[in-house]
């Protein structure tokens, strides 16, 4: 009886390792000898077969290093959605194995197509994933899990009004490196499945236009009770829409969600149906059996070995560390009209700058650095009878047509233990008289308006609502962004279940007057990233005592439109991290003009203030770590 050897890179992705081990034991169940090897070959010897899942990703973690001579008697178990590039990948290599297997029918006619001889390997029920309790009510509405892409943060923030009712939680991943454990963006193993087992719904959307049935995904919910609420597919039987699972146009499955949600009993019922089904009828064991019969035929009968007609990487020392991936933006500064841009940004700061100047000295009340304390312009009844946790501090400037919104957004919250503090930082368009009007007709909501006669900046103004601040907690509001009912509620609850955590942020949908545009701040704390961009927006609710500790906002102009990320950067040099909430809990108003335009003229300056400013996080060692 010929014996299986799953060979496995370091730091493969983590499904693809976790689908190794299912196989592995439905093997080891049926008296196959089977094994799971990290890093190279087993040294070949009669009866032995070496399976890949999936070839493509073992030979770029191993720069290439490949044991050609091998591949006749290897298995190739490709997972890989058609029309990706990791799909291409597969094919550059499958030519060489002895025999070539993919999870979904819709990549086996495609190689098919392309003359490549490949077998489905249909997948289903083991008790390895079996975390199935009929008896249980998931504490979370809405599940979802998947890397992101820009079709999928475009849909989910179209859905971000009706996750808003309901407690959920979106793990969006990157694949810039393999995720091979459980991280702040990623989810793998058994807090995968405790995470699906306490989920009522698992939304499941394609990454891109291919109408691709994400089989590892949608057997991994069924094993745990979440019902899939999944977008029009093929290749989905034996499990059959409506009973097994809920399927329909992708601008329909919040409302398919929502539904499912409401009624209890069909819910139960079909969570249940469509664990029955692939326990009694789709056991993980036909596909052992398959990989069994494989490799027996490829012991007796190995394919010749051959050479790749490609050149594959050479190898190039271990696999990557994240910090090695992430270089430092610093190290892209060296571009075509590189120059020019930073002439011309430097011309626009200059000319900012010498605007507030002229506008301090017409102040008698500004200092002569333009930094004297804000002026009190208004009050609420409400502002002087009450204390709060949670301070709101909004900072303005000519903002007019939006910033009434972004008050009424946390009046209408459910969380009610705020005050609003609104800095007008020198506005020209009438924007403090209307934060007057809607302080006179909301006088039972806290409220201050600060006044800067003389326009100072967005930091600045940020200091200044941090001074008159009297909550433990501060929350960034910007003056034309909006929260959803349920944002102040989740960030305190995740500050009050992490004290450790010096700030606390969830996932914005990007918006405009045409409609939902994506997702921003769908990244989890890794500080790492920080030496990339700045992938935290400014909306965090954060510890005001943190805050003061730090010096708060900088007023560096070199940092124009990049406060927000220098003050990550510091607290992450310090060694202080953020908690991430991961449901959508504010809309972030994507405008025409910005300061940002001004600052991504050219990113030389800012990027070399940072390094200067926190050269502990961004020294070139810690690439390494």
């Amino acid at each position: 009886m010929a014996e299986l050897a799953f060979v496995l890179a370091p730091g493969q992705n983590a499904f693809f390792r976790e689908l190794a081990e299912a196989l592995h034991h439905e093997l080891g169940q049926l008296g196959v000898g089977a094994s799971i090897v990290s890093g190279e070959f087993p040294e070949p010897r009669p009866g032995l077969v070496n399976v890949l899942i999936p070839p493509h990703e073992y030979a770029e973690l191993r720069r290439g290093e490949l044991p050609f001579e091998q591949l006749g008697r290897t298995i190739f178990i490709c997972a890989e959605q058609p029309g990706t590039h990791w799909f291409g990948s597969n094919l550059a290599l499958t030519r060489l194995g002895g025999a070539i297997f993919d999870v979904n029918p819709a990549s086996v006619r495609r190689m098919d197509e392309l003359g490549i001889e490949a077998e489905h390997l249909p997948l289903g029920y083991t008790p390895l994933w079996d975390c199935f309790d009929p008896g249980a009510e998931p504490a979370i509405d809405v599940t979802f899990l998947g890397r992101a892409s820009k079709r999928r943060e475009r849909l989910l923030s179209g859905w971000a009004g009706t996750l808003a009712r309901h407690r959920c939680r979106i793990v969006l991943s990157d694949n810039l490196r393999p995720n091979p454990a459980s991280s702040e963006s990623f989810v793998a193993g058994e807090r995968k499945r405790e995470l699906l087992a306490d989920s009522k719904v698992l939304l499941n959307v394609h990454a891109d236009e291919e109408p691709y049935f994400e089989w590892l995904r949608v057997l991994e919910a069924i094993h745990c009770g979440a019902v899939v609420v999944s977008e029009w597919s093929t290749d989905y039987a034996p499990l059959v829409a409506g009973e097994h699972f809920l399927s329909g146009r992708p601008e329909t499955l919040h409302q398919l969600a929502a539904q499912i949600l409401d009624d209890g009993d069909r819910r139960r019922a079909m969570r249940s149906a469509a664990f029955e089904l692939i326990r009694d009828q789709l056991p993980m064991r036909a596909a052992a059996e398959r990989l069994a019969d494989a490799a027996e035929d490829l012991a007796a009968n190995p394919r010749p070995s051959r050479r790749p007609a490609l050149r594959l990487p050479a190898p190039s020392g271990p696999e990557p560390t994240l910090g090695q991936v992430l270089q430092p933006i610093r190290d892209r500064l060296d571009e075509p009209g590189a120059e020019m841009r930073r002439a011309t940004k430097d011309a626009r700061l200059a000319a900012i700058g010498t605007r507030r100047r002229l506008l301090a000295a017409d102040d008698a009340s500004a200092s002569e650095n333009g930094a004297a304390r804000a002026e009190v312009a208004a009050e609420t009844p409400a502002w002087r009878q009450s204390t709060a946790r949670v301070s709101v501090i909004t900072p303005l400037y000519d903002h007019a047509d939006h910033v009434e919104a972004a008050l009424d957004s946390v009046r209408r919250g459910r969380y009610h233990d705020y005050e609003l503090i609104v800095v007008d930082d020198g506005s020209t368009d009438g924007s403090a008289e209307v934060v007057r009007g809607w302080m006179q007709l909301h006088p039972d909501s806290p409220a201050l308006l600060l006044r800067h006669p003389a326009n100072r900046g967005l930091p600045s103004a940020r200091n200044s609502a941090i001074e008159f601040a009297r909550g433990e907690l501060v929350l960034a509001l910007d003056s034309d962004n909006e929260l959803m009912p349920h944002a102040l509620e989740r960030l305190t609850e995740a500050l009050d279940t992490d004290p450790g955590a010096a700030f606390a942020y969830g996932i914005l949908e990007k918006f405009n007057d045409d409609g939902s545009l994506g997702l921003v701040s769908y990244l989890g704390w890794e500080p790492e990233r920080l030496r990339l961009h700045n992938y935290i927006d400014a909306l965090a609710l954060m510890r005001r005592a943190v805050l003061l500790a730090v010096d708060g906002y900088t007023t560096d102009m070199r940092l124009y439109g990049w406060e927000d990320y220098d003050l990550w950067c510091k607290l992450a040099a310090q060694g202080m991290r953020g908690a991430h909430v991961k449901e959508i809990l504010a809309r972030y108003r994507i405008a025409n003009s910005s300061m940002l335009s001004v600052t991504d003229l050219s990113l030389a300056d800012a990027t070399h203030a940072l390094a200067e400013r926190h050269p502990e996080l961004f020294r070139p060692d810690r690439a390494s770590g």
